[in-house]
C-alpha cells in the first residue's frame, strides 16, 4: 500500500509549527505577568523622594516661632532634619 502524500511540506510545517509555539509562549508570557509581575507592581510603593522628611522639618521649625529658647529648638529641629 503506497503512502499518502502529505498535505503540507516540510516548509510548510515547520512554519505551523512555529506559529504554534509562538501562540503558546504569548498566552504562557501573559499568564506570567498577570500571576507573577502585575500583583508585584501594585504592591510597590512609590518613594517619596524625601517630601515627607521635609515637611516634618518646616513643621517643627514653625513650631518654634514664638518659643523663648528659639535657637535650641532650632537646633533640635535641625538634628531631626
Amino acid at each position: 500500500m503506497p503512502e499518502s502524500p502529505s498535505a503540507y511540506t516540510p516548509l510548510a510545517r515547520l512554519v505551523l509549527v512555529m506559529v504554534c509555539l509562538a501562540i503558546a509562549g504569548s498566552i504562557g508570557a501573559g499568564v506570567h505577568y498577570y500571576a507573577v509581575d502585575l500583583p508585584q507592581q501594585k504592591s510597590v510603593q512609590p518613594p517619596d523622594n524625601g517630601s515627607k522628611l521635609f515637611y516634618q522639618c518646616v513643621i517643627c521649625k514653625s513650631n518654634c516661632n514664638g518659643k523663648p529658647d528659639i535657637y535650641n529648638c532650632l537646633n533640635e529641629c535641625d538634628l531631626v532634619c
